[in-house]
This record gives C-alpha cells, sequence and structure tokens, in this order.
C-alpha cells in the first residue's frame, strides 16, 4: 500500500521558457501537522477504478479524454493527472492556457486540450508548449500570426449549446479552407458539447449530434476527413457506444458520479473525494431558543445540538441552511440554523452518544472505526495526517460502509455535484490514499 502526503499551497512557478504564472496547486509540500478536524480524504485508488470502468464501456479503438480543469474538479490536478497517465489515458482537458502551463510544470508530454476560448496571445503560447486548442469565432485565423511551431487546433461547432463554436457548416468548411493556406497550424479534430445527453428525452442531443455529422460530411465532400471527431462526454458515455465517435470527454464520471443519477445509474462509479469534520460543542437547547444567525431555528421541543467545524468558507454551501444533512455515529442529522463561515450546528438529538471529537461525514463513506476523539488526541498533530490516510485506506473497500454521496447533497443545496466539488476552499488539507 502506497500512502501520500500532499497538500495545495499556493507558490509563485515559471515555465520553463520563463513565462511567469500562480501555481493554485503545487502537489509537493506535505502535510506536517494537522490541527482542524476538517480535512478531506482523495481515493486515488477510486479515481483508478473509474477510470477502468469508463474505458471498458468504450468502443474498440475509441480514444478517452478526462477533463481536469478547476483543479481536476476539485481533487487536485497533479495527483490527479499522474493516476490518468498510469492508467492510459490519451489526453486531458482544461478550460484556460493557465490551468494547461500548470500541468507542464510536472508533465511536459501529456496532451492536454483547452476547452475555452483563446485568443492570439494564447495562440503563441499554446504552440510552444504543444498545447490544442478549440477553434471557435472568437479569434479569426487571420489575426494569428505565424508560429514558430505547429499549433494544433479542434473547430467547435455549435450545435445547440449557444455556447462556443461555429454555428453554420458554411463557417465550418471557410475555417477548413484557411487552415489548408497554413502549414503552422494542423486540423486536430472536429467537436461539439451535448447540452442534454443526460435527460430522459434524448430529442436535443440528437438533433445536435445530426448537426454535427452534417458539418463532418460537408468537410469529407471537400476532401477534409478530420482525424478525430468528438462529442459525447459522461453522459454520452454512459449512454452506450452511439455517440463515442473517435473520443469521448468525460468529467464528472471520472471522479465517481453520474450526471444524473435517476436518468444514468451508475452504482458501480466510486466517490473519489471524501470530506469529513468533527463535533467541537454538544449543548442542550430548550423549547422556544433559537438556534444560529438571524434566528431561523427555533426549537420546538427539548434538543441536543452539536456545533461541528465546517462552514461555508470552507465550501460547505451557506444554503444547505435548515435543509442539509451530514452524517454522525451511522446516522444521518439535518443541519439546524444557519451555516457559519466556519461553523455548523446539527440536531444531534436521536444520536444520544454523539459527543465532542466525533467524526462527521460531510459527504463521502463512513469514517473509520479507528477514528475516534481519543486516537486523535493521543497522536498529537505530527502523526495524524499518516493515520487518518493509512486507516482510510485500510477501511475503504469494506463492505457495508454507508455513502453520503453527493447525488444526496447536491439536490438540497440547489446544486450538482460538480459545483460542491470545485468550491472546497484550498484551506480544506487534501490527503492522498492510494490503495
Amino acid at each position: 500500500m502506497a500512502v501520500r502526503i500532499r497538500h495545495g499551497p499556493s507558490a509563485a512557478g515559471v515555465t520553463p521558457a520563463g513565462w511567469p504564472f500562480v501555481l493554485c496547486y503545487t502537489g509537493t509540500s506535505e502535510v506536517n501537522a494537522v490541527y482542524r478536524t476538517t480535512f478531506a480524504i482523495v481515493d486515488l485508488s477510486a479515481l483508478a477504478h473509474n477510470i477502468r470502468l469508463l474505458q471498458g464501456r468504450l468502443a474498440p479503438g475509441v480514444r478517452l479524454l478526462v477533463a481536469v480543469k478547476a483543479d481536476a474538479y476539485g481533487h487536485g490536478v497533479r495527483p490527479v493527472v499522474e493516476v490518468l497517465r498510469r492508467e492510459g489515458v490519451h489526453q486531458v482537458a482544461v478550460a484556460s492556457l493557465e490551468e494547461a502551463l500548470q500541468i507542464r510544470t510536472f508533465d511536459k508530454d501529456i496532451p492536454i486540450l483547452i476547452l475555452g476560448a483563446v485568443g492570439v496571445d494564447e495562440c503563441l503560447v499554446a504552440a510552444e508548449y504543444k498545447l490544442d486548442v478549440l477553434y471557435t469565432d472568437v479569434c479569426p485565423l487571420s489575426d494569428i500570426p505565424r508560429l514558430p511551431k505547429p499549433l494544433a487546433m479542434h473547430i467547435a461547432i455549435d450545435t445547440g449549446m449557444n455556447r462556443l463554436g461555429l454555428k453554420s457548416t458554411d463557417a465550418v468548411l471557410s475555417v477548413i479552407e484557411a487552415m489548408a493556406d497554413r502549414e503552422d497550424i494542423r486540423l486536430a479534430g472536429v467537436c461539439t458539447h451535448l447540452a442534454c445527453a443526460d435527460a430522459s428525452d434524448l430529442s436535443h442531443a440528437t438533433r445536435q449530434v445530426e448537426r454535427l455529422l452534417e458539418a463532418v460530411r460537408a468537410m469529407g465532400d471537400k476532401g477534409c476527413t478530420p482525424p478525430l471527431v468528438h462529442a459525447a462526454n459522461s453522459a454520452g458515455l454512459l449512454r452506450g457506444d452511439a455517440w463515442q465517435f473517435d473520443m469521448v470527454r468525460v468529467g464528472i464520471a471520472a471522479y465517481g458520479y453520474s450526471p444524473d443519477p435517476d436518468v444514468l445509474p451508475m452504482p458501480a462509479l466510486r466517490p473519489v473525494m471524501h470530506m469529513y469534520t468533527s463535533i467541537t460543542r454538544v449543548a442542550d437547547v430548550r423549547p422556544g431558543e433559537t438556534i444560529g444567525y438571524g434566528a431561523t431555528y427555533t426549537a420546538q421541543r427539548s434538543m441536543r445540538v452539536a456545533t461541528i467545524a465546517v462552514g461555508y468558507a470552507d465550501g460547505f454551501p451557506r444554503i444547505l441552511s435548515n435543509r442539509g444533512v451530514v452524517r454522525v455515529r451511522g446516522c444521518e442529522v439535518p443541519i439546524v440554523g444557519r451555516v457559519c463561515m466556519d461553523q455548523a450546528m446539527i440536531d444531534v438529538s436521536d444520536v444520544p452518544a454523539a459527543q465532542v471529537g466525533d467524526f462527521v461525514t460531510v459527504f463521502g463513506i463512513d469514517p473509520p472505526s479507528a477514528w475516534t476523539a481519543s486516537a486523535w488526541r493521543a497522536l498529537g498533530p505530527d502523526n495524524r495526517a499518516n493515520w487518518l490516510q493509512e486507516t482510510f485506506a485500510l477501511a475503504a473497500n469494506e463492505e457495508g460502509r454507508n455513502v453520503l454521496s453527493l447525488s444526496t447533497v447536491a439536490p438540497l443545496a440547489e446544486t450538482i455535484p460538480y459545483e460542491i466539488l470545485c468550491q472546497i476552499n484550498r484551506r480544506v488539507p487534501k490527503l492522498y490514499v492510494e490503495a
């Protein structure tokens, strides 16, 4: 069993050619001491499991691209990319040049596609660092000067998302003709983005695919066959192989969640991130007393109310006030009162054994039985990170452990698992486990 300890501090960085930028996550410094009992465990074995599962759904010859934008959906881009590289993922995708350059500081060769709109400046740097870009209508080819190194472009076709891309087949053909006159620009692919692949009604997605194929056929009539055609996202892959074409771009499925578990259940996926905190206070509350800012909760009966050390500054959404849930001692309990910046209150009236120091599942699998307040205190700050990782790794594959899934939590916050994962604050240490 290999156990890693990584945290993500800010650090100034410089690319090999001297381009300055700021690293959001270095993935190199160790967590030397743990004091606060609010942290996340990132299970890299679960990530590898999910990738293998998704690869097994690919039709023969289809490539897999995994989105690692937004710090790999909040999981930490460097350790995630290392796993993807090891599992044979063909390409990764980011949203911006800055994110791509961050990856280039630790991986000089992995193919990277920038999914966001790029301008002339980005194209110049992308060519230097072997980065693929999307061609949209934001930056005409005529505005891009001759490049000293070749630049690979994927033409984005707007087939119904109305976000980025060329809206007509004629516009696509015009770009193809312009690319043919540029030895420094290479057509790498043609793509679209499916807006409703996770819907129960597939008519919108079907029309999008038809429009994409219309453009591809028109290109073929002009003697141009794109090297790659890609459209399917996580939902498209979970649908089957009808929309896979040459490459599939997955995001949330790699991190353990179906885009819509009601429409596309995928219980074999394993959540990669798990977040925990602990109880810092337990108090008796009498009928008529109020709880939290704004006195938005009034006790209707005698209650036991616990304070937990997590709040919206950690990425625990304030909208979960009086509506969210967490798990304590194997029981799901409600949030009462408003979620504060650093703390929240929960009703543990039905969990009489709940006490200060108990670990609380914010989301993910229930904590190992070894995680007790007495063990935490006995270890001391310098030994806690290793202990948390080792005990989690030992318990991770135990059967019968309950899960508080983000597919349950996110709807209570009127959002989706993507957003909650991405907004976990950088003050929350991420401890990496790989069994």
